[in-house]
């Protein structure tokens, strides 16, 4: 009976760390989406040119990361699974 808890233990203890060694693998390959640059000058612009171009300049980076997030498949595919159809 003693063998079967240490064979148990030790099946477990593998499985587990292997696991623990491909989760690790997978997370360690994620992509940081860039930040947005902005300028020095245009934080103190107050026309509204400056600060339409500020909103696209953020829509654009939000838009990039959700591409990338769409890449990797890292959200469900809601279109497909949608009650709507």
């Amino acid at each position: 009976m003693d063998k079967l808890f240490k064979t148990a233990f030790l099946l477990i203890y593998t499985v587990g760390l292997i696991f623990l060694i491909v989760l690790q693998e997978r997370w360690g390959k994620k992509d940081v989406p860039p930040r947005p640059i902005i300028a020095e000058a245009s934080r103190n612009c107050q026309y509204l040119e400056c600060i339409l171009r500020e909103k696209n300049l953020v829509l654009g980076a939000l838009d990039k990361s959700w591409k990338l997030i769409g890449s990797k498949r890292l959200f469900p595919d809601w279109d497909d699974n949608s009650p709507k159809k």
